[in-house]
């Protein structure tokens, strides 16, 4: 029944791929984004096996722990299905009697040791509580589900970026598609694929808005960003500042470098003065607070990937450790470092990425036609970079992570490199003979 039910919604999605305009309008042939579905549903079924038979803790693995919470949730649309809907759409404010009959016999509703005012949990455990109504509670139907959201996140990112790509567009589908860590963990049943979905629906949106006011940009704006508020807020965190340099370039006469070189001296000069206004809530706090909430989850439970990182008692430590914490999420994993798959898996990475880096300085364009988005996508990379590397001692948890920042890394680096001088080098011409 369950092999059954997961090709069945699997074709159909294939079907809606083949047939709805918001696929055939970003010219990419439509198999090219069915052989995309079927190859994330192969690594969801992969995905699942690994923890399954290699990490076998069901409890503590993410792929499971909030596909198996949601069942207790899923179990009220019989008794009362008010409750069901209530707790669906986050309408659940009588707190005492949905803690006494349904979270509190939950395993990860609640965070143990959180220092934010937001759960990053809820929406994923929702999202699957909702999927049940069509799974019958079978695991992989969950699998294609949750990858043809993200399938429908990354064409939107796709599309966000299409303008500025006319020449190289069927590069820039695959460097988005096909980014090894992006393609594995945004093909899990995890929070990725939501934020993905969110993502790519955010900077379609703000781009549109950029050049045209409209209300339903400024709605979908607006729902994508609570829904990466309250499932990542690292990632919408990381991405103010390129908004606002973005802007500050578009609606001024400076030029995209000082547009967001003002925009970071003037974040910066913010946070300094929120520190005498509010002592839990400033960014370094949260920074800080975030540090020692891993840190003390290293020295609870033994974590094998952990790294040697000082403590954050004062702003200076934050500054000081930047520098490491970049290295730490731009360089690292090293291949010597390797101690799992997943560690082996993205020091391979890194060492594609060294090689690209490399042809982009032998191959680089002379000018960019687009600058705004080349200050975009690495003021986003190193936002994010600081803010998972400040915040996460634990190697394992930033390999997965710096999904993001992979992402936007590679689009600014795809925007230096010149396609047709590297199609007339040397090296392909060797291919061509």
């Amino acid at each position: 029944m369950e092999i059954f039910l997961t090709i069945f919604y699997f074709i159909i999605f294939c079907f809606l791929i083949s047939k709805l305009s918001f696929f055939k309008e970003i010219s990419i042939p439509s198999y090219w984004v069915i052989l995309l579905f079927g190859v994330k549903v192969i690594i969801s079924i992969l995905i699942t096996m690994i923890y399954t038979y290699y990490y076998t803790d069901r409890v503590t693995a993410d792929v499971f722990k909030y596909f198996d919470d949601s069942k207790i949730l899923f179990a009220s649309i019989k008794s009362n299905p008010i409750d069901f809907f209530q707790m669906l759409f986050g309408l659940d404010f009588n707190t005492a009697y949905f803690h006494e009959q349904y979270y509190s016999k939950m395993g990860y509703w609640y965070r143990v040791n959180n220092s934010n005012f937001l759960s990053d949990t809820h929406i994923i455990i929702r999202f699957n509580m909702f999927v049940r109504l069509f799974s019958f509670g079978f695991y992989h139907v969950h699998n294609v589900f949750i990858n043809f959201v993200a399938l429908v996140g990354l064409v939107a990112i796709y599309k966000a970026f299409l303008p500025f790509f006319q020449s190289t567009k069927k590069i820039l589908f695959l460097t988005i598609c096909f980014i090894p860590s992006l393609l594995f963990w945004g093909s899990g049943l995890l929070k990725e694929g939501i934020i993905i979905f969110a993502l790519g629906f955010f900077l379609i949106h703000f781009f549109k808005l950029s050049d045209k006011y409209s209300l339903q940009s400024v709605l979908v704006v607006l729902i994508t960003s609570m829904l990466m508020i309250f499932t990542k807020l690292s990632v919408i965190a990381a991405i103010i500042p390129c908004l606002i340099g973005y802007v500050m370039h578009k609606k001024t006469t400076f030029s995209a470098f000082y547009s967001y070189a003002a925009t970071i001296f003037i974040l910066i000069a913010i946070s300094f003065l929120m520190v005498f206004f509010t002592v839990d809530y400033n960014p370094f706090s949260i920074l800080i607070n975030k540090q020692q909430d891993f840190i003390y989850l290293v020295e609870k439970v033994d974590v094998g990937s952990a790294i040697n990182q000082p403590k954050f008692n004062s702003i200076s430590d934050v500054f000081l450790f930047m520098p490491e914490a970049l290295i730490n999420v731009l360089l690292r994993p090293f291949l010597w470092e390797s101690y799992s798959v997943f560690t082996l898996f993205s020091a391979l990475e890194n060492s594609l990425f060294f090689i690209l880096l490399f042809v982009v300085l032998f191959f680089r364009k002379k000018t960019m036609a687009h600058p705004s988005i080349f200050y975009f996508c690495l003021l986003y990379a190193i936002t994010s970079a600081l803010i998972i590397g400040l915040t996460t001692p634990i190697m394992g948890a930033i390999v997965r992570y710096k999904i993001f920042t992979t992402l936007f890394l590679l689009i600014a680096l795809l925007m230096l490199l010149d396609v047709e001088k590297l199609k007339n080098s040397w090296f392909f011409t060797i291919f061509k003979k």
